[in-house]
């Protein structure tokens, strides 16, 4: 290691904004010994500390994504546990929610132990383990739910396949309640013909299978309903139907634990980019009509969102080099989940700059039970200097992901992460330190 990067590190001039403490203004930050110091208390000229001109970047507490693919055991052509941790630092990402659609599928305790001591071995994020609710992810009996708790899980999911058995889903409303764990459902009612695309025009047009948003929304009722009558914490992920956004702002409302969280590929793109972007604009719910991805994106806007999540779920080429039909699905998101964001939400929707890094930080963080992140005095250094002016495509400057399945590719973004500390100096101008 450069032993230069364990020297004190004064920020200067740069703009502070940290949504838990609601702080917003141009100031310093001094990192020492891997915490967040008292910036008034560095002697000018100490040669000691090195200095870092802030001017026009940002700096933040570093994102927390409740929603990613690792792939790894099972899968490591398309990503592996190192290559999905540094996509994630190099997108501002500091905390990582894993999913556990892996194989073997995580739902024992070594399996949440090895990801657990691989990611401290990697030193690079902090890693959430979200096993299964169901063993095997087969949907018909529930995991050990108290015993993976002892192993360090809080929250359960069967991601990418829904808990169709009510009682199956009960059970584990109940079972986390005891511990105040989290359940993320992935809505979705089977259709008894596979679709690939939203149900419309444009599966029409290329001629496949369409996916109605009437499969999610039904689903989200049934997963209220039932949260109605057991009780505990119910999280829907990636919800693309603004139906289904209404739903659980309602439930909310009526006092039921229920949160959501959408996506930058929803907000940002509709059924449109299919003809364009084919199998790297197909996912999981689809991408839905014009109509739909503005109002979701007015939901957004209005509060009635708790989080945005990449649902970062890399392909190695063979997977996606298919008829749209058969192709995989799901798109990479780890490094444009902020560039993506910022743009619908703050620069186009006029949402508050710390409301949306409240959206990829501090709300996800506190949904996931993972702690506080914050820039006061004292707190392990956790933080992502942002620079908001440069402009760049992925395809121009790489990827840290094993897979480049994405619609965005090769299109404009504004904003890169310059630097990131996770208690030391680990990521700057592209490379780890």
């Amino acid at each position: 290691m450069d032993r230069t990067l364990l020297r004190p590190q004064l920020i200067r001039n740069v703009r502070i904004l940290d949504p838990g403490l609601g702080l917003d203004y141009i100031g310093d930050v001094f990192i020492e010994d891997g915490k967040i110091a008292d910036a008034e208390t560095v002697t000018p000229g100490d040669a000691e500390i090195i200095e870092i001109d802030g001017t026009g970047k940002w700096l933040f507490p570093g994102l927390t994504d409740m929603h990613v693919h690792l792939r790894e055991p099972g899968a490591e052509e398309s990503e592996t546990l190192e290559t999905g941790l540094r996509a994630a630092v190099a997108g501002g990402i500091t905390t990582v929610g894993v999913m556990p659609n892996t194989s073997p599928p995580m739902d024992s305790p070594n399996t949440i132990r090895d990801l657990l001591e691989r990611s401290r071995d990697i030193g690079l994020t902090k890693a959430i383990p979200i096993p299964c609710v169901s063993k095997g992810r087969g949907g018909r009996e529930s995991v050990d739910f108290n015993l993976l708790h002892d192993c360090g899980a809080d929250s359960f999911s069967d991601d990418g396949n829904p808990v169709h058995d009510d009682r199956v889903l009960t059970d584990a409303l109940k079972q986390t309640a005891l511990f105040s764990g989290l359940v993320i459902e992935h809505p979705e009612v089977p259709l008894s013909v596979q679709g690939a695309v939203n149900s419309g025009q444009i599966a029409e047009q290329l001629n496949v299978g369409g996916i109605p948003e009437s499969t999610e929304t039904e689903d989200v009722r049934r997963c209220i309903r039932l949260l109605r009558n057991t009780g505990g914490r119910l999280h829907l992920t990636h919800l693309s139907s603004p139906e289904s956004v209404k739903l659980a702002a309602a439930a909310k409302e009526e006092g039921l634990n229920v949160t959501c969280d959408v996506t930058p590929h929803h907000l940002a793109l509709d059924e449109s980019a299919l003809p364009e972007h084919g199998v790297n604009a197909k996912m999981n719910p689809p991408l839905r009509s014009c109509e739909s991805r503005r109002e979701l994106v007015e939901l957004v806007l209005s509060g009635c969102v708790d989080a945005v999540a990449s649902d970062h779920a890399p392909h190695a080429v063979r997977l996606k080099a298919k008829p749209l039909a058969e192709a995989a699905f799901g798109i990479t998101g780890l490094e444009t989940l902020l560039p993506v964001t910022l743009d619908i939400l703050h620069y186009r929707g006029g949402m508050p700059l710390l409301k949306v890094l409240s959206l990829l930080s501090s709300s996800p963080n506190f949904i996931l039970n993972a702690g506080e992140k914050t820039l006061r005095s004292g707190s392990n250094a956790d933080v992502v200097l942002f620079d908001p002016e440069i402009a760049y495509t992925i395809k121009a400057v790489g990827t840290f992901s094993k897979s480049e399945n994405t619609p965005f590719l090769a299109v404009p973004l504004n904003g890169r992460v310059a630097a990131v500390w996770k208690k030391r100096l680990i990521y700057r101008d592209g490379e780890f330190c």
